[in-house]
């Protein structure tokens, strides 16, 4: 049984090929690996690797999309549908090579060199991860299972058992939003957001998670559940009422027409010069930020409880430039 075993090993690192990148092999079977506990290795056998396509046929509007794709989120892709998707993704590229259209290849290669994603305000760079723990994350959200996952919290690492809920991308880093177990039958107040590269290991439950069919993770983001709030209890909302002092075609004007801060904000012109806007908000680290970086633009009018952040703050920076 030993040496049946051997050879079983034998045939399929023949089979898996050599490594092109890190754990990427080169085969035509769609046979993967990854590392199990210990020293074991799982192996899968991807059902979808032999089907065929007919890429002669690719327009080119899909090579251009398949290859803007490739580019952005490669990164947040399991592995799994990136080496379903290697041979579209190597096709598209020769389809634009030799595109004969009226827009010659260089046209839509240029294209794809021009569309970014990009942080907002200064950059910070993107933490590495452990690709496996998001592909680990990925199935069990596929397959509707608990996980469990061993978390840096400050240098100390904590064990959790989580319904994991979703992968929210929030440039430069990537969340995983879930509940612990105890607290599935709990309100958005019990939601924790999980930073991937943080996670230090990760095992797929064989339970099933609680995750409502009618979840979305959009409608979650967009109430401000991944917002920082002041304190932890502070969740109510304030009613924000701003002076802004600009002139009427400033930028800052224009950026709150189109991206207003809240669904009911309102923009009111005072006098020349001055306007007047109200909105419900929550009492956040991130409007509190945006309200520093506004510097004299703004005056907060009320409520008082958010100008007194803004106060201590300022305090607080003034000190460490006042020479004693």
């Amino acid at each position: 049984k030993k040496s049946q075993f051997r050879l079983i090993q034998r045939d399929l690192n023949f089979l898996l090929g050599s490594e092109v990148d890190e754990g990427e092999f080169e085969n035509n079977f769609g046979l993967t690996i990854e590392r199990g506990s210990g020293k074991t290795r799982m192996w899968q056998l991807d059902s979808f690797s032999m089907l065929t396509y007919n890429f002669e046929q690719m327009p080119d509007y899909m090579a251009l999309a398949l290859a803007i794709t490739q580019k952005h989120l490669k990164q947040v892709l399991p592995t799994e549908t990136q080496h379903v998707l290697k041979q579209f993704f190597t096709s598209a590229e020769s389809q634009l090579q030799k595109s004969e259209t009226s827009l010659s290849p260089k046209h839509y290669q240029r294209l794809t060199r021009s569309v970014e994603f990009f942080q907002r305000g200064q950059q910070l760079k993107t933490p590495d991860f452990d690709m496996s723990i998001l592909n680990s994350t990925y199935q069990a959200i596929l397959h509707q299972k608990r996980i469990k996952l061993s978390y840096n919290s400050a240098g100390i690492y904590k064990e959790y058992d989580l319904h994991p809920f979703g992968i929210a991308i929030m440039l430069p880093k990537v969340y995983l939003v879930a509940k612990k177990d105890a607290d599935i039958d709990k309100g958005d107040s019990a939601f924790r957001s999980f930073l991937i590269h943080k996670i230090n290991h990760i095992e797929v439950s064989k339970l099933p998670n609680k995750v409502p069919e009618s979840f979305e993770l959009k409608t979650f983001l967009n109430a401000g559940n991944m917002d920082v709030l002041q304190r932890f209890d502070d969740t109510q909302s304030y009613y924000l009422t701003l002076k802004i002092h600009t002139a009427a075609h400033s930028n800052l004007l224009s950026d709150l027409k189109e991206s207003p801060i809240s669904p009911d904000q309102k923009l009111e012109k005072m006098k020349d010069n001055t306007w007047r806007l109200s909105a419900n908000v929550k009492r956040t680290i991130q409007l509190k930020n945006w309200l520093l970086a506004l510097g004299p633009q703004v005056t907060v009018i009320s409520p008082e409880i958010i100008q007194q952040d803004l106060i201590e703050t300022l305090q607080l920076i003034q000190a460490n430039y006042i020479k004693v």
